[in-house]
């Protein structure tokens, strides 16, 4: 499986070799322009997952990791294996 980086950009990441997520993540966001900045649309998101009992905090990689997937800059399943990959770099202090 092949994570493009840009549609303009040949280069690309390897879920299987992925390194550093965090630098993934980022160099992602970068070369997209994406910031992470909340959307309206998150403050309805967290007031479900409240009311629901699911309260989740995102860091600042897991909010650019979800607008990445917003933009359809990465397929579903490439956002959950670099997603799997960071919390696993987080968990291990990596």
């Amino acid at each position: 499986m092949t994570v493009l980086i840009a549609e303009k950009d040949p280069t690309s990441l390897s879920v299987d070799e992925i390194g550093c997520a965090r630098t993934a993540i980022s160099r992602l966001a970068w070369i997209n322009g994406i910031t992470g900045k909340r959307e309206p649309v998150d403050t309805f998101v967290d007031a479900a997952a409240h009311l629901s009992g699911a309260d989740a905090s995102f860091d600042h990689y897991e909010r650019l990791l979800i607008e990445i997937g917003r933009r359809g800059v990465l397929s579903d399943e490439e956002c959950f294996a670099l997603h799997a990959a960071y919390l696993t770099q987080r968990a291990d202090g990596v």
